[in-house]
């Protein structure tokens, strides 16, 4: 059975305490184990990044991300306003130690980007983040984990002002045109569950237009999960689901999915 890197997921996330014996014994399963080469655990504020770093000390196939989801740079869940330069400047010295970095195998700077789709939004304060961020990750030499919904155009732009700056736009949804342009640069483009979905021929042509050397797999779970799991907990071991939809959009096997997108996440993040 092919086993797949998941460059995208969130295993602090709540949802997980809902399953029996929680995130930790999915983790640890034999079954789970089996299907997973590697999982990028990425976290949206300052908080969960730290318990993202925590837990990737439990299971040496697991790397952390670190930075400010669009929709936390609005405010904490509690409601606690976040101040950029403060909030900028933490992170900054968190990653720009090398040896910390290491330490706590934070391989990515993320999640970050653009989201107008909730609201109320404060696009300005967004944007504040998402090139403090870029500019940490130009400074210190990591690459990037882009959320962009119903951003499209101004993500684009936005990375074209961080020319040195390299990562994946993760659950992509763009255009063709738009992806072609990132790969160009030297982006990489991840798709997950929803290439599975009934109604998702959109995002299928654009995942077949992909090169392979771009290609990355995700989960962004606890959520997205793949068809025949839609409405359930994803979690990395359902991404076969989505590496037989690529395949076939492809014409190559699973197991060329699975090779050379596991290379491409080794490549990016530099494992």
């Amino acid at each position: 059975m092919p086993t797949y890197f998941d460059t995208h997921a969130h295993y602090f996330d709540r949802k997980f305490d809902t399953l029996d014996g929680g995130a930790e014994e999915l983790l640890n399963s034999p079954a789970f184990q089996s299907a997973v080469y590697g999982v990028i655990n990425a976290g949206t504020n300052l908080i969960n990044s730290q318990t993202a770093v925590d837990m990737t000390g439990k299971y040496s196939f697991m790397y952390a991300a670190v930075g400010i989801h669009p929709e936390d740079a609005q405010g904490l869940p509690d409601g606690t306003p976040m101040d950029p330069d403060t909030t900028l400047s933490a992170l900054y010295d968190w990653v720009s130690d090398a040896d910390r970095r290491k330490r706590d195998k934070i391989v990515a700077i993320g999640e970050i980007g653009l989201d107008y789709h909730w609201q109320p939004m404060d696009k300005d304060l967004q944007k504040v983040f998402f090139e403090g961020q870029l500019d940490i990750a130009r400074r210190v030499g990591l690459p990037v984990l882009i959320h962009d919904r119903e951003a499209h155009g101004d993500c684009f732009e936005t990375v074209l002002k961080y020319p040195d700056v390299r990562g994946v736009f993760h659950g992509y949804s763009g255009s063709a045109e738009m992806a072609r342009e990132l790969v160009k640069r030297g982006w990489y483009i991840a798709f997950g569950g929803t290439v599975t979905f009934k109604n998702a021929e959109r995002v299928r042509a654009v995942a077949a237009s992909i090169p392979l050397d771009h290609l990355l797999v995700e989960t962004d779970c606890p959520y997205m999960a793949p068809v025949p799991f839609r409405g359930k907990i994803c979690h990395s071991a359902m991404l076969p689901y989505v590496g037989e939809v690529l395949a076939e959009l492809h014409g190559v096997s699973a197991e060329e999915i699975s090779r050379v997108t596991t290379e491409n996440a080794k490549k990016l993040f530099d494992l």
